[in-house]
């Protein structure tokens, strides 16, 4: 009878998700965000598209035209596949229906031991004056990594903002709009930044888009406790998210 040996949680650093990947990923949402705004499909309207609506674009886009056709170097199918809202347990593993907006499975990882919890979580979220960054992004979205629902066996994650264009995520000068870093300088209870937002030293910003930034997170239950895995008892690492805000219409 095979015995079921407990995987090594968290993953050890060997087993990380590489910048290099991030940054393939990144660009290619950076081009499919492009051709969903110059080659709109039919029936697409910019001033009433809802997250889902634009989400769900876009994951076509990305797998139809940029995926399949290898317009960004690296970011093929031998490598990638991404999906839409697929199905995951949360930390506890009670929660048998979390939904990411978006996954990007990565082929290849012989070296890690979960492979059912393995990949790239992305949570996508207007930023706009209806959709503000603290109440929507950061309490709707980002919450979502810090809390365990998404990406508990992972360390790094990702959420993708549709900004409109006078939204930043740290503005240079000081603006009537609210920041990403001024929602998180403001301390919301249930989310603790230990580092950043920061620049990557590897992203550049587009006209489409802002360079990424990084920012660092306890990972904790709504009442303030650390988040433990039910697997070994350890306490869950931080999380690290890059921010990817594409501008919207």
């Amino acid at each position: 009878m095979l015995m079921y040996e407990q995987p090594q949680l968290p993953l050890p650093p060997h087993t990380k998700i590489s910048k290099a990947q991030f940054l393939i990923v990144e660009e290619a949402m950076v081009v499919a965000w492009d051709l969903l705004r110059t080659q709109p499909p039919a029936g697409f309207d910019w001033a009433k598209a809802d997250e889902d609506t634009i989400t769900h674009h876009l994951r076509l886009i990305l797998c139809n035209k940029v995926l399949n056709k290898r317009i960004v170097d690296g970011f093929n199918l031998d490598i990638f596949r991404v999906y839409r809202e697929p199905k995951f347990a949360n930390y506890l593993g009670k929660d048998i229906d979390k939904m990411p907006d978006l996954f990007v499975d990565i082929i290849g990882r012989p070296e890690v031991e979960l492979h059912s919890d393995d990949g790239l979580f992305i949570e996508c979220k207007p930023v706009d004056s209806t959709h503000t960054v603290g109440s929507c992004y950061c309490s709707e979205g980002l919450i979502r990594f810090v809390d365990g629902r998404y990406a508990w066996a992972m360390t790094e994650a990702m959420m993708v903002g549709y900004a409109r264009s006078d939204y930043e995520i740290d503005p240079k000068k000081k603006r009537g709009t609210e920041s990403l870093k001024q929602a998180l300088n403001k301390k919301p209870s249930n989310i603790t930044t230990k580092a950043g937002p920061s620049p990557c030293s590897r992203s550049k910003a587009t006209a489409l888009s802002e360079a990424v930034h990084v920012t660092q997170h306890d990972r904790k239950d709504d009442k303030g406790n650390p988040l433990i895995y039910k697997e070994t008892g350890d306490k869950i690492p931080d999380i690290t998210i890059r921010h990817l805000w594409l501008k919207r219409i």
